[in-house]
C-alpha cells in the first residue's frame, strides 16, 4: 500500500502547482484511479476536492456534480476522516458552483435549485460561517431565473451582509452585479462596475476576460465604440483558449455581427462551434452560443455570404443538435445554419422558460434577432478610402505627375543614406499623389514613406502610411492590396500591436483566397499571422499560432518551396519547444530534413539542428542531442560558413547548449572539464561577434558547473569576468552577483561578499522583488528576459 499512497501524494502535489488544463485533469484522473483501485478513500476524497475547481473552470459539469455529491456524502458520514477543508480546498466553497451548475440546465427544477441553496445555508450555519455566499447564490438564482424584482431585493440584502471567506471576490462580485444591470437595462451602472474591474486591473479565474465580453454591447450602446473595439481584440484573445468560456465567445460573435465585421465573426464561429458539445450539461452556455451564432450568421447572410459553407457545422458531434443523427454528412451553408441554430436555441429556451415559469429566454432570442437592426461602424481591419477617385484640376495633371515622379526619385536616392530626408520627400510625394487622385500612385508613395519611417524607427508613422496605402489600394480594387495589407500587419506588430496586426493578416488571407493566390503567397501570409498570434498571447493552451504555422508549413511544402518550408517549420518548432510540447521533436526533425535541401543556407541548417538538439535534451534524449549538436558544430566550423557573423553567433550558442547538455547529465563530474571548456569557448566566440551579454551568460554557466563540483576558486574569476558583460541583462546579472556573493563567502572574503550583496540589492530594488538563486543546475536558456518584474 505504501507505494500507491506515495505516488498519489506526489500526484496531488503536482496538481496543486499545475494550472487548470487537460494536463492537470490527467493528473487528477490518475490520482483518483489509483486511490479507488487500492481502496484509499481518504486520498480519493482529497483528489475529488481538487477535481471540483478543475471541472468548474474547464467545463465538465457532470464530473463537478458527481464529485461534489460523493464528497458531501463522505463528509456527512464521517467529518473527521473526510474534513470540510483540506489545505486550500474547502467543500463549503463549492456549494456556490453547484448552484450555478443546476441553474445552467433546465433538467434541474426550481425545487432542485432551492433545495441546493437551502442545504448550503444549513451547512454554513452548522459550520458557524458567514452567510454572504448563501445570499450571493440566492441573488444568482433570481437573476438567472428572470425574477428581477426579487434579485434587486436580494442584491440589497447581499450588500448589507458582512463579507466573509465565502463571499465572492471583489472581481467576481462586481462582474455578476454588472451583468444583472445589463440584463435589466441599466448599462450605466453595469459599466461603472466594469470600469472599476478594468481600471484597477482586478482579476480572478475567468476575469477580466468575462467582464470584457459582457461589456462589449453596453459600450457600443453608450457610444464608447473605441473602447469596445479594444476590449474585443484583447478580450477575445484571452477567452479563446478555454471551452468553458463559450458564453464569452457568444458576446464576441454579437459584437462582430453588429459592427460590420461579419467575416471575422464567421471565422470565430468556425473556430468555436464545436465547443457547444464540450460540456453536455451546460445548456445555458449552449443556448447563449446558439443564439449568438444566429446573430452573426444572419448578419453574414445580409452581407451576401448566405451560400458560404460553414465547415465546423458538419462535425458529427453537432448532428443531433442541428438536425438529427441522419444529418451527419450534411454541408451547412450560412443561410441554412442560421435557421438550424435558431430552432435549436428555441428548443432550449422553451425548456428554460417552462422551468422558470416565464418567457424571459424567448424574449432574449427575439432581442438577438433584432440586434443587427442597430448597426455600429467599428472597423477592425483597415477599410477603403472614401474620397472621390480624382481630385486634380484639369490641365494640372501633367505638372502634378512630374512633381510626384521627381519626389519619388529623390526619396529613393536618399533612402539608404538619409532616411529622414527620404521620408520628407516621400511624404510630399504622397500628398501630391492624393491630390492627383491616382490610387496606384498614392499607394506607391505611401509605401515609400512607410519604408523610410521604418528605417528611422518611427513605427507609429509607418503604420499610418501603410494604412493609407491599404485604404487607397482597397478603394481602387488594386491587385496589390493583400501584399500591402501584409505590410500593414507587420508594421502594427513592430509598433507593439500584434492583435491589430493579426486582423490585417487575416483580412489579407481572405483576399488572397478570393484571388486564388498560389500556395507560396498564402504560406507567407499564414506565417506572418502565426508570428502575430504568438506575440499576442502567453497562453500555452492557445493553439492559434501553432495552427497558422502548420498551415504555412503545409502550403510551402506543397509549393516545394524548401527555404520557406524550413523557415516556417523552424518557427513552429521553436514555439512548440518553448511550450515543452513533445511534438517539437517531430517538427524540428522535419525542419532539419528540409534544411538539408537548401544548399545555399548553412545558417538555416545550423539553426534547425541546434533547435532539434535542444528539444532532444529537453525531453531526456541526451545522447541523441549531443550527436546532433556536435554535427551542428562541425557544420559551423566549415571555412565558408565561419566567415558569416550570424553563423559565428549560432556556433557560440550551440557550444553553450552542448555544455549545458553535458553538464545536466554528468551527475558524477566525469565530464566536468569538457563542459566547462565548451562553455568558455562559447563565451570567447560570443565576444568575437560583440555579443557580450551572451558571453557573460556562458561564463556564468561555466562557473555554475565548477561551483557544483566545489571548485569555487576556479569559478570565482569567471564570475568576476562575467559581471561587467551582463550590465544590460538584469536577471542574469543578479544571478551572477548571487554566485559571486556565495563564492566570496565560501572563500572567506567577507568584505567582497558584502560588496557583491550590496550591488545585488541595488539591482533587485530597481528591477525585481525577491531573490534569484545561483542555480547549480545548468538548465536551458530558452527564456532570457532583459526586464525583471
Amino acid at each position: 500500500m505504501a507505494q500507491p499512497e506515495e505516488r498519489i501524494r506526489h500526484l496531488l502535489g503536482e496538481i496543486d502547482v499545475t494550472p487548470f488544463c487537460p494536463a492537470e485533469r490527467l493528473l487528477i484522473d490518475e490520482a483518483l484511479g489509483l486511490a479507488e483501485q487500492h481502496g484509499l478513500d481518504q486520498l480519493a476524497y482529497a483528489a475529488r476536492l481538487r477535481l471540483l475547481p478543475s471541472a468548474h473552470h474547464t467545463g465538465d459539469t457532470d464530473a463537478q456534480l458527481s464529485a461534489f455529491a460523493w464528497c458531501v456524502s463522505r463528509n456527512d458520514a464521517d467529518p473527521v476522516r473526510y474534513p470540510t477543508r483540506i489545505g486550500e480546498y474547502d467543500l463549503l466553497w463549492f456549494h456556490k458552483h453547484v448552484v450555478g451548475a443546476l441553474l445552467g440546465n433546465p433538467m434541474f427544477s426550481t425545487a432542485d435549485v432551492d433545495a441546493a441553496i437551502d442545504a448550503m445555508q444549513q451547512r454554513y450555519l452548522r459550520e458557524g460561517v458567514g452567510l454572504s455566499g448563501v445570499r450571493q447564490a440566492r441573488f444568482q438564482a433570481a437573476v438567472r431565473q428572470g425574477r428581477h424584482d426579487a434579485a434587486r431585493e436580494l442584491l440589497a440584502e447581499l450588500r448589507r451582509t458582512p463579507r466573509d471567506r465565502y463571499s465572492h471576490c471583489e472581481t467576481c462580485g462586481r462582474a455578476e452585479e454588472a451583468e444583472f444591470h445589463y440584463l435589466t437595462g441599466d448599462d450605466a451602472a453595469g459599466l461603472r462596475l466594469a470600469d472599476e474591474i478594468l481600471d484597477q486591473e482586478l482579476t480572478c479565474g475567468d476575469e477580466p476576460e468575462n467582464t470584457m465580453a459582457q461589456a462589449l454591447l453596453p459600450l457600443l450602446r453608450a457610444g464608447r465604440a473605441d473602447e469596445a473595439r479594444q476590449l474585443h481584440l484583447h478580450g477575445y484573445r484571452m477567452a479563446r483558449g478555454n471551452p468553458d468560456n463559450l458564453r464569452m465567445i457568444a458576446q464576441h460573435l454579437r459584437f462582430c455581427a453588429v459592427t460590420g465585421n461579419e467575416a471575422r465573426g464567421l471565422e470565430i464561429l468556425e473556430r468555436h462551434l464545436p465547443w457547444i458539445t464540450h460540456d453536455g450539461l451546460n445548456a445555458r452556455a449552449h443556448l447563449d452560443a446558439l443564439s449568438a451564432a444566429g446573430v452573426v450568421l444572419a448578419a453574414a447572410d445580409r452581407a451576401g455570404a448566405g451560400d458560404q459553407v460553414v465547415r465546423a457545422a458538419s462535425d458529427p458531434a453537432l448532428a443531433r443538435l442541428l438536425g438529427g443523427p441522419d444529418r451527419t454528412d450534411r454541408t451547412w451553408t450560412v443561410r441554412g445554419l442560421t435557421a438550424a441554430v435558431r430552432v435549436a436555441a428555441g428548443r432550449l429556451a422553451t425548456a428554460f422558460d417552462l422551468r422558470d415559469g416565464n418567457d424571459r429566454h424567448h424574449r432574449r432570442l427575439l432581442e438577438d434577432v433584432a440586434l443587427p437592426d442597430t448597426p455600429y461602424d467599428v472597423p477592425l481591419a483597415t477599410r477603403p478610402a472614401t474620397r472621390p477617385a480624382v481630385l486634380a484640376a484639369p490641365g494640372n495633371e501633367g505638372e502634378l505627375r512630374g512633381q510626384v515622379a521627381g519626389l519619388i526619385a529623390e526619396a529613393e536616392m536618399l533612402m539608404s543614406g538619409e532616411p529622414a530626408l527620404a521620408l520628407s520627400a516621400a511624404d510630399d510625394a504622397l500628398r501630391a499623389g492624393l491630390r492627383l487622385g491616382d490610387r496606384a500612385v498614392a499607394v506607391a508613395t505611401a509605401r515609400l514613406a512607410a519604408l523610410a519611417a521604418t528605417r528611422l524607427g518611427e513605427d507609429d508613422a509607418a503604420v499610418q502610411y501603410c494604412r493609407t496605402a491599404v485604404q487607397e489600394a482597397t478603394a481602387g480594387e488594386l491587385p496589390t492590396e493583400p501584399a500591402i495589407r501584409l505590410e500593414l500587419g507587420a508594421a502594427l506588430c513592430r509598433a507593439g500591436e500584434p492583435d491589430e496586426g493579426s486582423l490585417e493578416f487575416e483580412a489579407a488571407i481572405r483576399r488572397l483566397r478570393a484571388l486564388h493566390a498560389g500556395p507560396a503567397e498564402l504560406a507567407e501570409a499564414h506565417f506572418m499571422l502565426g508570428q502575430a498570434l504568438a506575440a499576442g498571447t502567453d497562453d500555452p493552451d492557445d493553439d492559434s499560432a501553432r495552427d497558422s504555422y502548420r498551415d504555412a508549413v503545409a502550403l510551402a511544402s506543397s509549393a516545394q518551396d524548401w527555404p520557406a518550408t524550413t523557415r516556417y517549420a523552424l518557427a513552429l518548432g521553436d514555439l512548440l519547444f518553448a511550450r515543452r510540447d513533445p511534438q517539437a521533436l517531430t517538427v524540428l526533425a522535419g525542419a532539419v530534413d528540409s534544411a538539408r535541401q537548401v544548399s545555399d543556407s548553412p545558417l538555416t541548417l545550423l539553426r534547425a539542428m541546434h533547435l532539434l538538439g535542444q528539444a532532444m535534451a529537453q525531453t531526456g534524449k541526451t545522447e541523441m542531442a549531443e550527436t546532433v549538436l556536435r554535427e551542428a558544430l562541425d557544420r559551423a566550423a566549415d571555412p565558408l560558413a565561419a566567415t558569416d557573423p550570424a553563423v559565428l553567433y549560432e556556433h557560440a550558442d550551440v557550444l553553450d547548449s552542448l555544455a549545458r547538455t553535458i553538464g545536466d547529465t554528468d551527475l558524477f563530474g566525469e565530464r566536468l572539464d569538457e563542459a566547462v571548456t565548451l562553455a568558455r569557448h562559447s563565451a570567447g566566440t560570443f565576444r568575437a561577434v560583440g555579443a557580450d551579454a551572451e558571453a557573460g551568460r556562458s561564463l556564468v554557466l561555466a562557473a555554475q558547473l565548477l561551483d557544483r563540483a566545489d571548485r569555487t576558486g576556479e569559478a570565482l574569476p569567471l564570475l568576476v569576468e562575467a559581471e561587467p558583460l551582463l550590465a544590460g541583462r538584469p536577471r542574469l546579472l543578479l544571478e551572477c552577483l548571487t554566485g559571486l556573493t556565495q563564492a566570496y563567502e565560501r572563500l572567506g572574503r567577507t568584505l567582497d561578499a558584502r560588496a557583491a550583496t550590496g550591488r545585488a540589492d541595488r539591482l533587485r530594488r530597481q528591477h525585481l522583488a525577491g531573490p534569484v538563486p545561483f542555480a547549480p543546475s545548468a538548465g536551458d536558456h530558452t527564456e532570457d528576459p532583459d526586464v525583471l518584474g
